[in-house]
């Protein structure tokens, strides 16, 4: 998103590390210039997407031998980068999280952090019960 705002990318980080200045992260970018708060957002929407594509997969595919990888993959990762992210942003400075809060009114961001987080939950919680009932 970055990129597509005019910025120049400096360092991109797409696998979980630990960064001499960042410490523990799930992934990065740096980028110059200015950026809107999309590009702040960015990372979460695609969370969002991960989840509401596995949930269709999970809808169609009950019983495929791969439930337990895609269930891992695309509900609980993005469950656990979003809370990390989120508590994250609330004693850091310089996270993606911290500088929404900066940018956007504070209510919409933690409404929407904490409803996603509670419906991914759901989803969750949903689908494995599924998973239960047809072992």
């Amino acid at each position: 998103m970055a990129y597509l705002e005019g910025a120049e990318i400096l360092e991109m980080r797409l696998l979980p590390g630990i960064h001499k200045e960042l410490g523990f992260y799930f992934g990065y970018v740096k980028h110059s210039g200015d950026t809107s708060w999309l590009t702040e957002a960015a990372p979460f929407f695609s969370d969002l997407l991960l989840l509401i594509t596995t949930s269709m997969i999970l809808a169609k595919a009950k019983t495929s031998k791969y439930y337990d990888q895609i269930l891992l993959f695309g509900i609980i990762s993005p469950i656990v980068d979003l809370v990390y992210n989120y508590q994250g942003g609330l004693w850091r400075t310089g996270t993606d999280v911290a500088d929404l809060l900066e940018m956007l009114p504070r209510i919409m961001v933690h409404t929407s952090f904490l409803l996603v987080i509670v419906a991914s939950i759901i989803i969750l919680y949903y689908y494995r019960n599924i998973r239960r009932n047809y072992t």
